[in-house]
């Protein structure tokens, strides 16, 4: 499981729904979540959390798309079995991984180096409060 963690910069609700709006290093993010504890307040530290599943990667990222959350990143490094790649990446927010198919490794002609944008929907990440010692 990837964590990057963040600070809580606007919390918008309608009914059982929230958009959260994130700050992490100099990336932003959105959750949207139906369910939100009464201690993720506008300040607070989280670690958001996702599944290197739930990273999909572009080269050449051009026009709009309806997924909220795009981070500009570098391929630090790549594993690859048979029908899996793990792609590890570096961004402004912090390090985290992909995990892709081989096919989509082979059609896109990632490789280590390369400049990527990373794609995650805003339903797809999850939030964790930090506690302090």
């Amino acid at each position: 499981m990837n964590r990057i963690r963040a600070v809580v910069r606007s919390i918008e609700a309608h009914e059982a729904l929230h958009r959260i709006t994130l700050d992490a290093g100099e990336e932003r993010f959105v959750v949207i979540t139906l369910e939100l504890a009464d201690e993720y307040r506008v300040g607070a530290s989280v670690d958001i959390s996702f599944k290197s599943t739930h990273v999909a990667l572009a080269r050449s990222l051009k026009g709009e798309l309806t997924i909220s959350n795009r981070l500009e990143a570098v391929v630090a490094g790549v594993r690859r079995s048979r029908l899996l790649a793990e792609i590890d990446l570096r961004s402004r927010a912090g390090s985290f991984t992909s995990l892709i198919t081989v096919d989509a490794l082979e059609r896109t002609g990632i490789q280590e180096g390369d400049r990527v944008t990373a794609l995650m929907k805003a339903s797809d990440l999850y939030l964790s409060r930090i506690r302090e010692a």
